[in-house]
């Protein structure tokens, strides 16, 4: 299995796959110079794209190691175009509604996170430690919910939106397309696309570009 990252969110992954027990896992990083060869002298840690075709090639399974909507879905193309299939990895500690629970390619679903029956989690998004989606959330592709948000019935998440931690969502709000709940918002009404809101109530601050 190919971990896209070998920093930061990909060592809280690498414990939660070690907890299921997941073996022959390598990490690929191609950005950070002074990567090392392998991560606790014990996982090898890829720095080329030919050697991460390589790997792809004896395993396809493909999971996204890295914090961020945009960056995650770019690397996710990538490792795809390379041969790779993206794999959902759900901690075991997670709870998962066992009724109409649609988890999308892609996710990392991580210790002690909720997901309650009839809810939907789109392509490649992270759903951070003690997270919760209650009943009927909607949940877009390749957004990010911070450990400890709350997601209440009926929320809808446009693809790409980032809930912050600790963050509130009261039930029927949607969060548009690229938005931010700042950590520890309470969310009463609905947020706009790219739309920055933090406080409580939460209160727009400003826009941000798309795929910022």
């Amino acid at each position: 299995m190919l971990i896209l990252g070998a920093r930061g969110h990909a060592i809280e992954l690498l414990q939660v796959l070690e907890s299921l027990a997941v073996k022959k896992l390598c990490f690929f990083d191609n950005v950070n110079n002074d990567a090392p060869t392998h991560l606790y002298g014990k996982y090898p840690v890829l720095h080329s794209a030919s050697e991460a075709i390589a790997q792809l090639h004896q395993d396809v399974r493909v999971v996204i190691g890295i914090g961020g909507g945009y960056l995650r879905e770019r690397l996710a193309r990538q490792a795809m175009d390379w041969g790779g299939v993206l794999h959902t990895v759900v901690a075991a500690t997670a709870q998962v509604g066992r009724h109409e629970v649609v988890l999308e390619p892609g996710l990392n679903v991580m210790d002690g996170a909720l997901i309650s029956n009839e809810v939907i989690v789109g392509e490649g998004s992270l759903v951070n430690a003690r997270a919760a989606l209650h009943h009927n959330v909607v949940v877009g592709r390749y957004c990010e919910i911070s450990p400890g948000a709350q997601l209440l019935g009926h929320v809808r998440v446009g693809d790409f939106a980032q809930v912050g931690a600790g963050a509130i969502i009261l039930p029927r709000v949607t969060i548009g397309v690229g938005a931010v709940v700042g950590a520890g918002a309470v969310v009463t009404r609905h947020v706009g696309p790219y739309e920055i809101v933090v406080g409580i109530p939460a209160r727009a601050i400003r826009k941000q570009a798309a795929d910022s």
